[in-house]
């Protein structure tokens, strides 16, 4: 009976929690990643890599647990003479669970640009692709006061970059992500 009354307690405080996703209530976000790399290969060039995201979101919850949104997505990143950059935006979808976890799913789509500069005499290489992604996750919102959360997520992502020259490629992969939340209520 103890095993029970304890069960019920954390079903109803983590229902109660959840006020944030009310109908009518707004979601704000953000997420980020930085790194830099140095290496060195084997012809002895000294080449560093910097990679850099940015992704922004505000979502509006139509039903109690269901939030309809808009991301928008940048990357940049350089390896030696080499750069890329992109930028993607989509729709998003996220339902509640009980206890703070929630599913997602998104659709981006964009430009990403390319340059390579091979030096003298040929210069600046640059290539533009159209990109589409498609995201499906699953997230735990970790409430640090009744307005702000940190929310971890294993997403799997698939993507197809399509060349203004040549052959679209597709790929897919997990990811592990964190991102902040603002949530304001009607």
């Amino acid at each position: 009976m103890k095993k029970v009354f304890i069960a019920l307690c954390a079903v109803a405080l983590g229902t109660t929690a959840m006020a944030q996703t009310d109908q009518g209530g707004w979601m704000f976000g953000a997420g980020s990643d930085l790194s830099f790399m140095s290496s060195k290969q084997d012809n002895d060039q000294e080449d560093s890599q910097s990679d850099f995201g940015l992704d922004v979101r505000a979502g509006y919850f139509v039903i109690d647990n269901l939030a309809v949104g808009l991301d928008v997505g940048f990357t940049s990143s350089s390896l030696g003479d080499a750069s890329e950059s992109s930028v993607l935006v989509g729709p998003y979808v996220r339902y509640y669970l009980p206890m703070k976890i929630f599913a997602e799913v998104g659709y981006r789509l964009g430009s990403q640009k390319s340059e390579i500069d091979f030096g003298d005499p040929i210069g600046v290489q640059e290539v533009t692709y159209g990109v589409g992604a498609l995201g499906i996750g699953v997230g735990y919102a970790a409430f640090l006061n009744d307005n702000i959360s940190i929310e971890p997520m294993v997403q799997y992502a698939m993507a197809t970059t399509s060349p203004d020259e040549g052959d679209s490629v597709s790929g897919s992969g997990f990811g592990v992500m964190v991102n902040f939340g603002i949530y304001l209520g009607n």
